[in-house]
């Protein structure tokens, strides 16, 4: 919980008004105390916030935090942002492990739901346990119910549940896995010979484990860029997981936990020299 130096405080409020849980309160001549230590999630915005230093928080030392630079313009994000692209081919280069741990330092300070910061992440790096990885993704898809998009019936069943957007998309992954299955293109094509893969996982039982993945991946995602490298969201993986235990068994996760998300991360071979925009969306003014 954190810890107020009252001969520090200037009375500026500001811890007050920023702490999420209403941890800290006023007093009567306007300097701050914990009222509340037990609602604390240990975010460390009232340490962060605090111009003269007079909040500190036990269970994170002064190594915890760091000081911010100067951020960058709206226009550099933006670029950075828009010129982001799922990248699907990549050269023989392995990524250096400390560039994989750089990711996931910038991952797991992506924010999660009250500060649990509960997610944890799986690098899969060595090509025969990708192999094996892709072939059980594979089966676990095909038997899920996609092998049946080979019939009229199937197709018809589907879409009467889906609709014809999601049927049309499942097609195209029939045609896709069927090839793989038949070994007309090569099994590890799923995670497009990548050098490697960072899984996120989360508890089973907490329904915004995949809100907390997702912004985790985001960051990394986002991080690659500047480093050279290039990622790919790889859902195949995540849905098999949900579909065949043996999925989540084989990269040892507990019963407990839960696949996330998943990225491929490489050094892309070629560079996209132009960004293309998505179409416009729905957007609705209430």
């Amino acid at each position: 919980m954190p810890k107020i130096d009252t001969a520090k405080c200037n009375r500026c409020g500001a811890c007050i008004e920023e702490c999420p849980s209403l941890v800290i309160a006023e007093k009567e001549d306007k300097t701050a105390w914990v009222k509340y230590p037990e609602f604390c999630s240990v975010c460390g915005h009232c340490t962060a916030i605090c111009p003269t230093g007079a909040v500190a928080q036990e269970e994170l030392p002064p190594g915890a935090f760091m000081q911010v630079g100067t951020k960058p313009s709206s226009d550099l994000v933006r670029n950075l942002l828009l010129s982001r692209r799922s990248t699907r081919v990549f050269s023989d280069r392995p990524v250096p492990r400390e560039l994989i741990q750089e990711l996931i330092t910038c991952g797991t300070n992506a924010g999660t739901a009250s500060n649990a910061q509960s997610e944890g992440f799986i690098v899969v790096a060595d090509s025969k346990v990708m192999v094996d990885l892709s072939n059980m993704v594979l089966e676990a898809f095909w038997n899920a119910g996609l092998k049946y998009m080979g019939n009229s019936l199937g197709r018809a069943v589907v879409k009467a549940s889906y609709g014809p957007e999601l049927t049309e998309q499942m097609g195209q992954y029939y045609s896709l896995f069927k090839k793989m299955r038949d070994r007309e293109i090569p099994a590890r094509s799923i995670f497009r010979n990548a050098p490697a893969i960072i899984v996120t996982h989360g508890l089973r039982k907490n329904p915004l484990a995949m809100t907390n993945a997702a912004l985790a991946m985001r960051n990394m995602e986002i991080m690659a860029l500047p480093m050279g490298l290039g990622t790919c969201w790889i859902g195949f993986l995540v849905v098999a997981s949900q579909r065949d235990k043996k999925v989540r068994e084989f990269l040892g996760l507990p019963a407990d936990r839960t696949v996330c998300g998943a990225i491929t991360v490489g050094f892309p071979k070629r560079e996209y020299k132009k960004a293309i925009l998505r179409k416009e969306r729905s957007i609705r003014w209430i």
